[in-house]
């Protein structure tokens, strides 16, 4: 077959010959180990489809909790913060309030001052008054004074007044002022202690605020952390299952491939069994046929380096025949795109995308090229024209070539005409060189040409 054609055929099947090809190297490559008895598991699609679902179905679970835990994270950080805050402004409560009783320390200690000082003014004051009464000076106002339970009753009488004016009372004013003072730092010490009370008060509740929602933080974290943990374990379980069913996959194609690529082999083997009893059955009727004195038959047995390529001029139906065995001198040979010549089987420049590079062999009009021992163009199309003569069906000569389009437009193939409506070809990637009924070649049969015609 032309490469042009078998480049529209093949390449889309590269990956499901492969196996073929390889089994039909068995002459030169070790035989296969023996399949196992049973099957490996083969999981449908169906199954592999719903693992990878759940996987990813558990993949965006663990994602989401990952996020939840990082934003209680933050939540945390922040809650500490505050907590810390809390703390701080606790600490400084208690600071002033220190600075507060330290104060109120110093206020007692100034009341206290003040208070002896009254008590002393008032001693000084009696003592005045007991000394003026001894000396008889002392009047009705400076008696009343001298027995009044509370001197500043009588502030407001004028009597007072003229007693201030006559006897300078230094000691009422002292007694007063001091008594004042008193009652103001008491008042002033209450109240900041009161103050830092409450202070200290409401930062600690702040503080305990903090404290237990950090606590309730931690615990959810807790919470999601588990969840995450028991998640990812799901998706480990997940992820081990999708593998498991991944690898009984590969391992029942590579188990279904082998299995095919051993029936190559053994169908390739079972070709070449019935091509060799068939050749040793029409050798041993052409020799019945010389022992007997008759003429004709198909072809002569191939011999072990194959008949020499017609030579001469015009054709002769000895040359068609000699063409004829010589190509089927070839039966069993590898198809190699674009190769073999008149020389024989080469790797066609290692073209072929399913054999080995070095792999040697023939295409189709390769195989028409040593067939006939020619130099024509190694094209299937161009050998539509080595002859001049087109037979039709039923006028085929061994050693005619017959052309075919594949249902195309343009010839693709070429097989050699070897008698008993059999044909002798090189079919496909692959494919051996093997013989075939000429009306089962494939569609679009074109016409034939009987070369050097």
């Amino acid at each position: 077959m032309h490469v042009s054609r078998i480049v529209g055929r093949r390449i889309a099947a590269f990956a499901a010959t492969a196996a073929t090809t390889l089994s039909l190297f068995a002459a030169v490559a070790p035989a296969a180990h023996a399949l196992p008895s049973v099957p490996p598991p083969n999981p449908s699609d169906k199954q592999i489809s719903a693992a990878a679902q759940h996987k990813t179905a558990l993949a965006n679970q663990v994602g989401v909790l990952g996020g939840q835990i990082a934003q209680a994270q933050a939540a945390l950080v922040q809650l500490e913060a505050k907590r810390q805050l809390a703390e701080q402004k606790v600490a400084y409560a208690i600071t002033e309030l220190h600075k507060a009783q330290a104060a109120a320390k110093k206020a007692r200690a100034r009341v206290k001052a003040a208070t002896d000082s009254a008590v002393a003014a008032h001693t000084k004051f009696v003592q005045y008054l007991q000394a003026s009464y001894m000396d008889g000076g002392v009047s009705g106002t400076e008696g009343s004074l001298l027995t009044a339970s509370d001197p500043n009753a009588l502030l407001s009488q004028g009597a007072l007044a003229q007693y201030q004016a006559e006897n300078k009372i230094d000691a009422i004013g002292t007694m007063q002022r001091a008594s004042v003072v008193k009652s103001n730092s008491e008042a002033e010490a209450r109240r900041a202690v009161q103050d830092l009370d409450k202070r200290a008060n409401a930062a600690k509740a702040a503080e305990n605020a903090a404290a237990d929602a950090l606590a309730a933080e931690k615990v959810q974290k807790a919470t999601l952390q588990s969840t995450l943990q028991t998640s990812q374990v799901r998706l480990d379980a997940a992820a081990s299952e999708l593998a498991t069913l991944n690898n009984q996959k590969a391992a029942y194609n590579a188990y279904a491939a082998e299995k095919r690529r051993l029936a190559l082999i053994a169908a390739a083997k079972a070709e070449r069994e019935r091509l060799a009893r068939i050749a040793a059955q029409q050798a041993a009727a052409r020799r019945q046929q010389q022992h007997s004195g008759g003429g004709g038959g198909t072809f002569s047995p191939p011999p072990s380096s194959g008949p020499s390529a017609p030579s001469g001029g015009n054709w002769t139906e000895p040359k068609g025949k000699q063409a004829a065995n010589r190509a089927l001198s070839r039966l069993g040979d590898l198809y190699i795109w674009a190769a073999g010549s008149r020389y024989g089987p080469d790797d066609g420049g290692c073209t072929d995308p399913i054999a080995p590079c070095g792999t040697v062999g023939f295409d189709c009009s390769g195989l028409v090229l040593y067939a006939w021992g020619a130099s024509w163009a190694h094209f299937a199309a161009s050998q539509y024209y080595v002859g001049s003569y087109h037979p039709s069906p039923g006028s085929f000569k061994e050693g005619d070539l017959l052309f075919w389009t594949g249902g195309g437009s343009e010839i693709s193939h070429v097989a050699i005409y070897i008698g008993h409506g059999n044909v002798v070809q090189a079919p496909q990637s692959g494919d051996v060189v093997k013989v075939t009924p000429w009306n089962q070649v494939e569609s679009g049969y074109y016409g034939a040409t009987r070369p050097l015609t």
